[in-house]
């Protein structure tokens, strides 16, 4: 079950969901990064298979996940918190707040994470 997210398919719906607000953020801004600095380049990728899908080689795979425990581990501020706190524990934090928001307990307001 999602509120974004569905599909006829067992798919996590809920997960994708609680992800959505972090996709750009952290994930997309990433890839760009690793592009634009050439620490990726075409030849990491695989050809498009029978079905279309262009993977990461191995060893580039490596250094994405390298790059994306990096970022996720990047401290940044979050609104009533005085010290900065991880990316990750910025999602657990933002998980939470949507459990309160189905209780009713709270208003979910997204993460906007600033510069």
């Amino acid at each position: 079950m999602g509120n974004l997210h569905r599909s006829d398919r067992k798919e996590p719906h809920l997960a994708f969901d609680l992800m959505e607000e972090f996709r750009s953020p952290i994930v997309d801004s990433l890839v760009m990064w690793l592009l634009n600095k050439k620490v990726l380049r075409p030849t990491d990728f695989t050809f498009p298979n029978a079905e279309g899908g262009v993977y990461l080689e191995s060893a580039a795979r490596r250094v994405f996940l390298k790059h994306f425990e990096d970022r996720i581990s990047e401290a940044v501020s979050y609104p009533g918190l005085a010290d900065p706190v991880s990316c990750r524990r910025v999602i657990q934090l933002q998980v939470q707040l949507y459990k309160r928001c189905l209780k009713g307990e709270a208003r979910y307001e997204p993460f906007l994470r600033s510069v």
